[in-house]
């Protein structure tokens, strides 16, 4: 367990502890080979990627909590870029993501990019930024002071819609 010095004396959970330590070493190691970074970031970065599954397991679980999408359903968190990164890496690992997914949240958490006025505003990353806090894991800024962003464009081509 971690004190951190913002709340001297607290003790906050280990995100390693979401998963097997197993599934944490393949993501992670997975991710320091695919981005070319040390192993120290990576798994810096994979126990922020695994707040975030909690964070959106959390929410979903929970239908009436956040903000609502256009199309009715509860608002999502979002990834910002370095933590979007260890989620498309994890899922070209399928059997650790999977397990990940089903350690953390149940159930496989499919990835559904979309770009809404709500990430383009900053309100998105608000309601994530809470989201994250209220897993009681430690948020590590340097992973999440960006913005949040799609990985694919507003509207990227449809295969046998847009020709």
């Amino acid at each position: 367990m971690t004190i951190t010095a913002d709340m001297p004396g607290a003790i906050v959970a280990d995100p390693r502890t979401l998963v097997s330590a197993e599934v944490f070493d393949k993501i992670a190691r997975y991710f320091a080979a695919k981005q070319e970074v040390t192993q120290t970031y990576a798994e810096r970065a994979t126990e922020q990627f695994l707040i975030f599954l909690k964070a959106y397991a959390d929410a979903h679980d929970n239908p009436g909590y956040g903000m609502t999408l256009p199309s009715g359903e509860s608002y999502r968190v979002v990834p910002t870029r370095p933590v979007d990164a260890v989620w498309h890496a994890a899922l070209q690992i399928s059997e650790p993501y999977t397990a990940a997914c089903h350690e953390v949240a149940g159930h496989y958490v499919h990835h559904r990019p979309i770009l809404t006025e709500a990430m383009q505003d900053g309100t998105a990353m608000t309601y994530t930024l809470s989201a994250l806090h209220a897993t009681g894991y430690p948020v590590d800024m340097e992973f999440w002071s960006g913005e949040a962003e799609s990985c694919c464009p507003p509207n990227p081509p449809q295969p046998g819609i847009n020709a």
